[in-house]
Order: structure tokens, then C-alpha cells, then sequence
């Protein structure tokens, strides 16, 4: 993380030198060069009007000049060549400078402070590394130094040298002095943006990542029940683990003669009733927290116990199928008007361990699914049953005997697919005279929530509301 800040710094720094150096240039060609040296001819047709035309000659070089700076400075896109160009353009505009001074014979003439404007101009105001800068201050002052050390011929052509040397320096200190506070405000600035910058790339991170997963947890919201979507969203349950073996129960309601119905009926009809049916189905799984696999047709899969684990999962899920079946009877006079007959159903159910987990690719499409074994032969169990019949496996069988569910024996049945293996099959009849109140108590304050089976703060099992945080015993002390 830290190289790329520094490389974006420098890529930044960079970009900003460039810009300022164009901006420089613009000004100084434009604004200050041309009026200057044309200005400064008035001075020398006071001081050494005998050159007053050679002067002038020399300082109109300046125009030309100006013009090739603001032509080039449009031309450089590196700022090290920028920087270059640079240096040599204030080189060529002191030039004429010191050709001038070559030209009087005074040692100590005041013509090198038109030098110390040209590096005040350029060196405090064009955003110079510091080898520029040195190279160019040497550009300026070098010609100079050159001329009046090979002319002077006394202690007093050296006092006079030593004595604008004092001033020139000054000048040096002064324009390092400038470029160094500007520096540290550039560098200031360019830290300030790209804090900014990473702030608001952090706040579009963060708003993205909660984004997603709003859409993720809304996704959810049709496959989980509430209490298991808020379970998610508090980081009670992950699901993102990747997959993993789970003991599930499947379960798969098919609506019968559906086939028959769409072609008969006006797809209005057909999509008022099927969203119906859907609506019915789906609440009642949730309500079980029987997640829910896919639609296939006007087929709903679904299976229990994942991902939240529960002792009783086979038997929500047979209580969720009785109560499915019976909230389609209750409804009858709404399908006998619509679907012009009464919603018959066929629903398969079978236990056992399949893959469970997220299926598919992010980018395109990725669904919470089960694979294995309970979901194909709940889907083969729906194609043997008969209309408003439930048939379940000889393992869930079993299970719902030993606690008085009315269960009955239809024989031996080949499941396709399971060929080579005895499947007895069974019909799920209906739940025992007196339910387990641990198995399908309701929470008084949340219609939708089955109890289930939990420890309080004391580790004491209690009967609980995923929803509402209800405990059964809360209800047993209230009512003592």
C-alpha cells in the first residue's frame, strides 16, 4: 500500500509540475519578459546611450524567444523535459544580459542585477528539481563570473566583483528559499488530495461493499426466513464458508393437472393463481425456516435444517407439508373461481446429507443450494404420489412413528434414478393428536416464528423466538 501511494505521489507530483511549468512560461512570455527587457532600454539610453542601439537589438532577441517557449511548453508532456526546456529558456533570456555586460568596460557595472530579475523570475517561480535549479542559477551567473574575473586588473575590480557577488547570493538564497516553501506547500497540497482521494475511494468502497450486501441480504430474503436473514445480517450465521456436508430433509410441492389449467385458462388467471399458490407455500416453508431451493415450473424445492441446524428439522418440515396442503383447502373458494377447479398438490419428502452452500459464479449468477441424493428422490417421491398426497421416505418414517405421527405403509416402489435398492415408500397422513409443544409452539408476538429449541443466558433450554428474542419461559413465568 505504501509503494503505491508513493508511486501515485510522484505520478501526481509529476503531472502538477508539468501544468505549473506550462503555466510559468505562459506568464513570463506573455506578461513580464517583453515588457521588461524593452522597458530596461530606457535605462540604457540613460547610462550608456553609445549602445543604446546594439542594447536594444539585443534585448528585441527576447521576442522571438517568447514565442518558442509558449510554442514548446505546449509541445512537452514529460516534466523532466519540461524542466530542460526550462532551463535553457532562462539560460537564452540571461544571455543577452551578459553579452551586454561584455560589452562595457566597467568591471562593476550595475547590469548584473538585470541578472539577479531573470533568476528571481525563473528560479523562484518555475517548479525546478534541485539539479535544475543549480544548473540553471549556474546558467545565469556563470557568463557573468567569466567575463568581469578576466577583466579585472585591481583590488578595486575585485572589491566591486566581491560586492555584487554579495547581492547575488542574496538573490540565490532568496529564490532557493522561495522554491522550498513552495515545495513543501506542493507536497502539502498533493498529500492533502490524496487523502481526500483515498477517503472518497474508501466511502465508494464502503458504500459499494454495503450495497451489495443489502442486495445480497435481499436476495436471501426469498430463500431464508426473517429470523434467519436477521441471523445473517448479524453475523450469527455464515454462510459463506463455502460447502459443506449437512444432514437436510427435502421437500418438493408440485401443483397437479398444471399443464392442463395454463393452456385452458387466461394467463391472468393462470398468474394470479400460481402467484397465489407460490405466496402460500413459500410463507409457510419460511415460516418452518425450510429454505428455499428453487422453482421448477409451478414446482417449489425446498430443504430443512440448513443453514441453521435444528434436532426436529424432519418434522417442520412434514408439519410445514400438512400445513401446506391444508392453507390450499382453506383457500378453495379462491382457486374453484380461478383456476376453475380445486388446487390439488402432490408433495415428496426425504432425508439425508448432501452438499450444501453457494453454487455458481459472483459475477453472473450464484444461488444457496443443495446437492445430493434427498432432493432428486423427494422430486421422484411427488411423480408416484397421488393429488393432495404426501409420501415420504422409510428414514423420515421411522422418525415420525416413534412420535405418533399417522403415517401409512404403501409397499415397495421403484424410484427412478434408484434403481438396484428396496425403497419403501410411506404417506404422511397426518400430525399426532397432541404435538410436542417444543416442536411447534408459536411466539405470541410474532405470527410467523415456530418456537425453537435454544439455552438463555443461564444455559437453561428454553423454547425461543429467532425474531423477537421470546422465551417460552418468559410466557410460563408471566402466567405463575
Amino acid at each position: 500500500m505504501l509503494i503505491g501511494n508513493e508511486i501515485t505521489t510522484a505520478q501526481l507530483r509529476e503531472s502538477e509540475v508539468l501544468d505549473e511549468i506550462r503555466s510559468v512560461l505562459r506568464v513570463i512570455a506573455n506578461w513580464m519578459a517583453i515588457p521588461l527587457f524593452l522597458a530596461f532600454w530606457i535605462a540604457d539610453l540613460i547610462y550608456v546611450p553609445q549602445y543604446k542601439w546594439p542594447f536594444l537589438a539585443l534585448r528585441l532577441t527576447i521576442i522571438p524567444l517568447c514565442f518558442l517557449a509558449k510554442y514548446e511548453s505546449k509541445r512537452e508532456q514529460s516534466a523532466r523535459r519540461a524542466q530542460i526546456f526550462s532551463a535553457l529558456y532562462v539560460g537564452l533570456v540571461a544571455l543577452p544580459i551578459n553579452v551586454m555586460i561584455a560589452m562595457i568596460p566597467d568591471v562593476g557595472t550595475g547590469y548584473y542585477a538585470g541578472l539577479n530579475l531573470v533568476a528571481i523570475g525563473g528560479l523562484s517561480f518555475i517548479p525546478f528539481s534541485m539539479g535544475f535549479f543549480l544548473c540553471t542559477a549556474l546558467a545565469i551567473y556563470l557568463p557573468y563570473y567569466a567575463i568581469v574575473l578576466s577583466r579585472a586588473q585591481n583590488l578595486q575590480d575585485i572589491w566591486s566583483i566581491v560586492l555584487n557577488s554579495f547581492f547575488i547570493v542574496g538573490a540565490i538564497i532568496i529564490c532557493f528559499l522561495i522554491r522550498f516553501f513552495h515545495e513543501q506547500l506542493r507536497i502539502r497540497e498533493i498529500n492533502s488530495r490524496l487523502a481526500l482521494k483515498a477517503e472518497i475511494a474508501n466511502r465508494d468502497n464502503v458504500i459499494r461493499t454495503k450495497t451489495e450486501e443489502a442486495v445480497r441480504l435481499n436476495t436471501l430474503s426469498t430463500q431464508f426466513s426473517p429470523q434467519v436473514v436477521q441471523a445473517i445480517r448479524d453475523g450469527r450465521v455464515d454462510i459463506e464458508k463455502g460447502v459443506r456436508r449437512s444432514q437436510i430433509c427435502a421437500i418438493f410441492v408440485d401443483i397437479v393437472g398444471s399443464t392442463e389449467r395454463v393452456v385452458r385458462l387466461d394467463q391472468a388467471k393462470v398468474d394470479l393463481v400460481l402467484a397465489r399458490f407460490m405466496d402460500t407455500v413459500v410463507t409457510i416453508f419460511l415460516k418452518y425456516d425450510i429454505t428455499i431451493d428453487k422453482f421448477q415450473g409451478d414446482g417449489i424445492l425446498a430443504f430443512a435444517n440448513d443453514p441453521i441446524r435444528y434436532g426436529d428439522f424432519i418434522q417442520r418440515t412434514c408439519l410445514a407439508a400438512l400445513e401446506v396442503r391444508e392453507a390450499l383447502n382453506q383457500d378453495r373458494e379462491f382457486y374453484l373461481m380461478n383456476w376453475k377447479k380445486e388446487m390439488q398438490i402432490r408433495i415428496g419428502i426425504s432425508s439425508g446429507y448432501a452438499n450444501v452452500g453457494f453454487y455458481g459464479n459472483k459475477k453472473f449468477f450464484r444461488s444457496y443450494t443443495a446437492i445430493g441424493a434427498p432432493l432428486p428422490f423427494a422430486s421422484r417421491l411427488t411423480n408416484l404420489a397421488e393429488p393432495n398426497q404426501i409420501l415420504i421416505d422409510s428414514d423420515i418414517a421411522q422418525c415420525l412413528m416413534a412420535e405418533n405421527y399417522q403415517v401409512k405403509n404403501i409397499g415397495e416402489r421403484v424410484i427412478k434414478g434408484f434403481e438396484g435398492d428396496q425403497h419403501f415408500v410411506f404417506e404422511l397422513i397426518r400430525p399426532p393428536e397432541t404435538k410436542k409443544e417444543t416442536n411447534t409452539s408459536h411466539c405470541p408476538h410474532c405470527a410467523d416464528s415456530v418456537l425453537y429449541l435454544d439455552t438463555n443466558a443461564q444455559g437453561i433450554f428454553v423454547m425461543k423466538c429467532r425474531q423477537c428474542g421470546f422465551e417460552l419461559a418468559d410466557l410460563q413465568t408471566t402466567t405463575a
